[in-house]
């Protein structure tokens, strides 16, 4: 692994929730610093910070690439009991695939990603148990790729997004996708919209029925969305390979990689007591110069931000804090903003929600805010043997808490209600 003074690294990207370093040293490295900040449906930093949530996120991704990595994990995969509740033949076609069982598939080499390693401030390296015991500033350093942005255009009176050709291009390439696996339907799914509005949808996915919420699919599915775009848009599955650059043989390979993490993920959250109901995962092309196929590499990292998660019933992920924003008059708003953002043919759709609207998203609320702070903790310490967070309550102890808010607010509504 390379080494670089983090204290010379140069901030290259500042989003609401990651911040990306690099350094003249180290051309080929990025590094990524979690902040504590959030964002929730698209809108970018929100008016809180969250404790705990950058040292949990930079641990918990670290923990999922390293057991990805590792052969001896896939090869325990299809045993698992975790994953006895989907269809055994579509399971078996999964394990029997090359890239599970080849070779150079899952089960003989690990999966590939663009994780390098944690470093703290000087740029040594860490291990994960060292990194979790702690509480200064903790990087994580991966692969750098390059990113080539859509350009918009207009046609026919309706913003447009031109994507650069990428199956000619060297090096390694930010595949331009969301790839959103899902194992069931639960509350606040926007997949149920979707079943509802676009004709036959259910076949498409594979099912021979129309799924029903709450309930575990036989098989995890695949959608994709945009993901250099301001706002993700949603793309049927011809169009995500288009717009993926890959060949007919890398396309296929990137879905069952996607779905092989997903069945992973799983069985990593089962074996903690945590439902993982789906989430989504980001990949890299990397092509040689002799042109050969490319390998698909994870990337971006791992994380409750990226996943949908519950215990007893509860969301043990960034879904709970959407679930408080949800109704909201802001988020009304924020739909009209984008509906007439779309009518007028143009993205900046939160402009509209400021300025014209007159509309922002509020501040939590204090009770809220103090349990959310405790979410990333308690996940870390369920996921990771080191324990990071002392003082944190355990699974059962914060499922209890939610319940007791949760009854809290219900109370509160009721009496509103009368009053």
């Amino acid at each position: 692994m390379t080494t670089a003074n983090t204290k010379k690294l140069a901030l290259t990207y500042e989003g609401s929730v990651k911040h990306v370093w690099e350094a003249p040293d180290a051309p080929d490295n990025l590094w990524f610093e979690f902040s504590d900040d959030y964002s929730v449906f698209d809108w970018g930093k929100m008016p809180d910070t969250i404790d705990n949530k950058g040292r949990a996120l930079v641990l918990i991704g670290a923990f999922f690439f390293e057991r990805l990595h590792d052969p001896s994990f896939w090869q325990k995969l299809p045993s698992s009991a975790n994953l006895k509740k989907f269809d055994s033949k579509s399971l078996a076609r999964r394990f029997e695939n090359s890239v599970f069982a080849g070779p150079s598939g899952l089960s003989q080499a690990g999966l590939r990603t663009h994780f390098q390693g944690l470093t703290d401030e000087v740029g040594s390296r860490l291990s994960l148990t060292d990194a979790s015991r702690r509480n200064d500033r903790i990087l994580m350093q991966v692969e750098r790729a390059q990113i080539l942005r859509p350009q918009l255009g207009e046609v026919l009176q309706q913003p447009v997004f031109f994507y650069p050709f990428q199956g000619k291009i060297q090096g390694t390439t930010l595949i331009p996708l969301e790839i959103v696996f899902r194992f069931g339907m639960p509350a606040g799914s926007s997949l149920e919209q979707r079943l509802s509005t676009i004709p036959n949808y259910a076949r498409v996915l594979g099912f021979k029925s129309e799924p029903k919420p709450n309930q575990w699919f036989e098989f995890p599915v695949l959608e994709f969305f945009t993901k250099l775009e301001p706002k993700d848009r949603f793309l049927s599955v011809q169009e995500a390979a288009v717009l993926s650059g890959l060949t007919a043989d890398e396309f296929s390979k990137m879905t069952e990689l996607a779905l092989d993490v997903a069945l992973a993920l799983h069985e990593i959250f089962g074996a903690a007591g945590i439902e993982l109901w789906d989430g989504k995962v980001e990949m890299l092309a990397h092509r040689s110069a002799d042109n050969s196929p490319a390998e698909i590499v994870l990337a971006d990292s791992i994380g409750p931000d990226e996943l949908r998660l519950l215990y007893d019933g509860h969301q043990l992920s960034k879904e709970m804090i959407r679930q408080f924003y949800r109704g909201t008059a802001w988020e009304k708003s924020l739909k009209e903003a984008q509906k007439l953002a779309f009518e007028r043919g143009t993205t900046d759709w939160k402009e509209i929600c400021v300025r014209e609207l007159n509309s922002q998203p509020a501040p939590l609320s204090p009770e809220f805010k103090s349990c959310v702070s405790k979410l990333y903790g308690v996940l870390a310490n369920a996921l990771i043997e080191a324990e990071p967070f002392a003082g944190q309550p355990n699974l059962k102890e914060f499922g209890t808490q939610l319940t007791t808010l949760k009854a809290k607010n219900s109370n509160t509504e009721t009496a509103k209600a009368k009053t």
